[in-house]
């Protein structure tokens, strides 16, 4: 069997492109011990034969011996009376014990189970993800319209390589404002900010626009001026303490404040788009803070 005759099946469940550097490690491997794993077969169409699980081992034999290398009998299966469910879930499995799947490779993957007949607790195990990240998932395809380009990068890649993931995008989706959506996103991105600081950053975000954007017809209403309006800086914002940022939660309400390190240990409340504008512009203030986020309900 020639390594021209081989095709990536559209069972394959991988929809990402190959990365050199990976491609790269295999082809290093390939030298030194062979190939390891074997690659999974079934027939396909015109003579040819459909790659299940071993894209990635394909590609680097491919780069490193060329379409006319016969692989040796030892380094595939064939696959026999194997059907497109069973292909898949094979693939499925194969690919989730060798990295992770991308959020979208997990919702393409929901999506194609359910065609399957596939019930939500079964894909569950199947996939081997909780009904609640499941849930959040199913929403991906349909969002991805209205997605800026940035969040669909960080979608297509493993979670753990990623700066945004589903979890991050189930709190964005809701947002109307496609501007803020894009800079929440890339807020998110720039400082790899965690799941739970998102409606945090929304809030901030969604202030500064709205004081920038006063709605139309309220001559009589102007917008506060605010910190963050970079023009209205008339000097760097100073704290006379030097310590950590601690958000106090008073019911709904989120309070920051920093905690002096001095002898007399006072704190200082902090307005919330105050340290969003110190994380984007820190040349603005003249402070010496350590920002440690400490989430602590106040009776």
């Amino acid at each position: 069997m020639l390594l021209k005759d081989l095709v990536v099946s559209p069972c394959n469940v991988r929809d990402r492109k190959v990365d050199d550097e990976g491609i790269k490690t295999l082809k290093d491997s390939i030298k030194q011990y062979s190939l390891i794993s074997k690659i999974l077969l079934r027939a396909g169409k015109g003579g040819k034969f459909e790659i299940i699980a071993g894209q990635r081992r394909y590609l680097a034999l491919l780069d490193l011996l060329g379409e006319d290398h016969e692989l040796p009998v030892e380094d595939y299966i064939l696959l026999e009376d194997i059907d497109d469910e069973k292909a898949y879930i094979l693939s499925i499995t194969e690919n989730q014990q060798r990295l992770d799947l991308s959020p979208f490779e997990l919702n393409a993957a929901i999506l194609k189970l359910n065609e399957f007949g596939y019930k939500d607790k079964e894909i569950a195990k199947v996939l081997n993800i909780t009904p609640h990240r499941l849930k959040r998932l199913s929403t991906l395809a349909q969002d991805e319209r209205k997605m800026p380009e940035a969040a669909k990068v960080e979608l297509h890649k493993p979670v753990e390589e990623s700066s945004l993931d589903d979890a991050h995008w189930q709190k964005i989706r809701d947002i109307e404002s496609e501007d803020v959506i894009k800079d929440v996103v890339d807020y998110i991105i720039d400082k790899e900010s965690p799941p739970r600081e998102v409606p945090s950053i929304i809030k901030a975000i969604e202030k500064q626009y709205n004081q920038e954007n006063p709605p139309l017809g309220d001559e009589n209403t102007k917008p506060a001026k605010t910190s963050v309006e970079q023009n209205d800086i008339e000097g760097p914002i100073e704290y006379k303490h030097k310590g950590e940022i601690k958000l106090e939660l008073h019911g709904d309400e989120k309070i920051l404040k920093v905690i002096g390190k001095g002898t007399d240990n006072e704190a200082e409340d902090v307005p919330l788009e105050h340290y969003m504008e110190y994380l984007l512009h820190p040349e603005k203030f003249r402070c010496f803070i350590t920002f440690k986020m400490q989430v602590k309900p106040v009776d």
